[in-house]
């Protein structure tokens, strides 16, 4: 098993989790899982993966996910 944690210092952390929590509700595939929860103005992400395939599309999709929720959280500051 592959996991892979990252740590994302915001202080749109909050909206980001919950621009993305219907994500979280429904797992693409079985060869990994996303886990996510905000503290204050921290994300925390961590994927679970069976195969080194799985991890790299999962986290593509996830930080990229985090990114563009990111990006639309700063435009409507």
């Amino acid at each position: 098993m592959l996991t892979s944690r990252y740590v994302f210092e915001t202080p749109a952390a909050l909206r980001i989790y919950r621009s993305l929590k219907p994500e979280l509700e429904s797992q693409v595939t079985e060869r990994s899982s996303v886990y996510m929860n905000v503290e204050n103005s921290t994300l925390y992400l961590e994927i679970r993966s069976d195969d080194l395939v799985a991890m790299r599309s999962t986290l593509n999709t996830w930080l990229r996910l985090i990114q563009v929720a990111s990006e639309t959280a700063d435009c409507l500051v």
